[in-house]
């Protein structure tokens, strides 16, 4: 059952660590059962495989201010003991600014798992990280949180936008709900971070005339970022079900493999209908999992019928949970996102 309630005595997760878009277990602590060897090489066995949350969404719009149109960009991270969910939030703009715009919150989690997730919300509720000012690269929204523990204080990455203009920017934190800016770090939309030692590694996403492809840098301080060459990594296989863009990748460690889930779509730029897995061990050359797309869009009139973006997983030894941004409609009819659940058992 899904619970919407002030939380009592935390949980404590112990066994967990947070790597990129998701938890997974901590180092040398090995998964029940690895998320690849999951999955047949038969896509319709793949995405039946999933159990929805029959109350979907279980995080959506609310309010009459900053999330009372569109909630979603999930993103969970452990910090210490805590266990916070970051989202996008879209709505009322404040100041000299016209129409919605796109904010960033947080809720704390004492529970999550198969069918249940119980949290509270931070900062009284208002967004944690918020437009910027007159002329600079993120006045017209911040979306897409990806975080990550780095020398000791939270990393968060995310898309700023300015009118037409799209670029990744970085706040920080020492306590996950208050942020300061470091302003623009590099080109390019829906980040995902992971660290290797000393070494972040960014995943993101470009768009190359009317295709999203996937692209990897490198900084070794965190805000400093350097390109791994200036092609992309990953793209979309032509006339495949992901030919015609690749978005919103969540990256994860296990073992030597480093896996992303991501977002396809074969006919829209950024509607995508399916997530498809894939792994690597350099961030630069993938192997495509047999069996994609692992993952699709639900019912038409569903809350996730239109579109999905943004696939977050948590596991423990018995359930691997994803939460998602869906929406029951496309953007240029029907855009109306949320946070969803589904969850798929460990054999």
């Amino acid at each position: 059952m899904m619970h919407r309630q002030p939380m009592g005595r935390m949980m404590r997760w112990g066994r967990y660590a947070a790597i990129g878009g998701g938890l997974v277990f901590a180092s040398g602590v090995a998964p029940a059962q690895n998320l690849w060897d999951l999955f047949s090489r038969t896509f319709r066995t793949n995405v039946l495989a999933w159990t929805r949350y029959n109350d979907n969404p279980v995080l959506g719009p609310a309010g009459s201010t900053w999330k009372n149109q569109c909630v979603g960009s999930p993103e969970l991270l452990t910090f210490g003991k805590r266990t916070l969910l970051f989202y996008r939030g879209t709505g009322a703009m404040s100041g000299d600014l016209k129409g919605p715009a796109d904010r960033i919150g947080v809720v704390e989690v004492s529970d999550i798992g198969a069918g249940r997730l119980t949290y509270r919300e931070l900062n009284n509720g208002l967004p944690v990280l918020d437009v910027g000012p007159a002329g600079s690269f993120d006045r017209s929204g911040v979306s897409n949180p990806a975080t990550i523990v780095f020398k000791g204080q939270i990393h968060m990455y995310y898309t700023g936008t300015a009118d037409s203009t799209a670029g990744i920017g970085l706040a920080v934190s020492t306590n996950g709900d208050r942020f300061v800016k470091a302003g623009r770090i590099l080109d390019g939309e829906s980040p995902d971070v992971i660290a290797f030692g000393d070494t972040l590694y960014m995943v993101y996403q470009k768009l190359d005339v009317d295709r999203y492809r996937i692209h990897v840098a490198f900084s070794t301080d965190g805000r400093t970022f350097y390109k791994m060459g200036d092609r992309p990594v990953f793209s979309g296989i032509p006339g495949q079900w992901d030919g015609q863009s690749i978005t919103t990748p969540r990256l994860w460690r296990s073992g030597e493999w480093t896996y992303m889930l991501y977002g396809g779509s074969s006919g829209d730029v950024n509607e995508p209908e399916f997530f498809g897995l894939a792994r690597s061990k350099d961030l630069v050359r993938w192997e495509r999992h047999p069996g994609n797309p692992v993952f699709g869009a639900g019912i038409h009139g569903g809350p996730d019928g239109g579109a999905i973006w943004t696939p977050t997983l948590f596991e423990n030894d018995t359930w691997i949970v994803l939460l998602y941004e869906g929406s029951i409609g496309h953007r240029s009819w029907g855009l109306h996102s949320s946070i969803c659940m589904a969850w798929v058992p460990k054999r």
